[in-house]
Formats: C-alpha cells, structure tokens, sequence
C-alpha cells in the first residue's frame, strides 16, 4: 500500500491510497473507506509537476551512519547524499469524466505510472 494526497478534483481532499493496481479516493457518497478505482478506468495521466525536497532528519541520519563508517568524509557525503525525497504532482481523467490532482513520492508515482501504462498498451484480448 503506498499513500498519495488528493490536491483537488472530484474527490475530497486528504489521502488516498495505491493498491494492487487500484486507487482508494474519499468521495462524496463514500468518504469512509473510499470508492476503489481500477487503473483501467483512468483515460489519461500525466505529471504536472515533480521536485526533489530535502528531508532534514533522514539527512542527519544519513550523516552519522556515514560518520560511523568513513569519519568526516562519510559525514559530509551523508548529510549531502541522504534526506532526498522526489513528490510528483499528476493529473488522472477518469474514463467516467472525473479528474483527480494528487501528490505522491516517486516511488508511487512508478509503480502507478508503470502499472497504467502497461495496461494501456497491451492488445485487447481475444475470445
């Protein structure tokens, strides 16, 4: 299960959540648990806008730890390296006309994405 936050759109604000391949958005008729989403009833998706933030906790942890192993270098290379989060904003419409504004981590936003788009170019099957 991996976390994204509602920014705007036809679901109410706050979190949401990712899956097995579907999203649990808060909705109007159904704000507790969510209504579940199916991937393959998103039309489109795409990213608004991605930046890198810096997590300052992760990054003094991340320091220490290389402290501890390479002294001053491995502290300064820590405090550099460590702490960096990616949000992705992205924009989802749904095949039923509504539109979702979430944010999530990068990590998330792969796994979605990939997912999604795996399901958009495979062949429809055959009976």
């Amino acid at each position: 299960m991996t976390r994204l936050t509602v920014q705007s759109g036809d679901f109410l604000q706050g979190e949401g959540e990712y899956r097995n391949g579907s999203l649990t958005l808060k909705t109007a008729k159904s704000p507790s648990p969510g209504e579940k989403i199916a991937l393959s009833r998103i039309k489109d998706m795409q990213v608004a806008n991605q930046e890198s933030s810096r997590n300052i906790g992760s990054a003094i942890g991340w320091g220490m730890a290389g402290a501890l192993v390479a002294g001053p270098f491995g502290l300064l290379a820590g405090l550099w390296l460590g702490g960096k989060d990616e949000e992705v904003t992205f924009l989802a419409t749904f095949k039923d006309g509504r539109k979702l504004l979430a944010v999530t981590d990068s990590k998330t936003w792969s796994k979605l994405d990939g997912t999604w788009r795996r399901q958009h170019t495979q062949p429809p099957a055959r009976h």
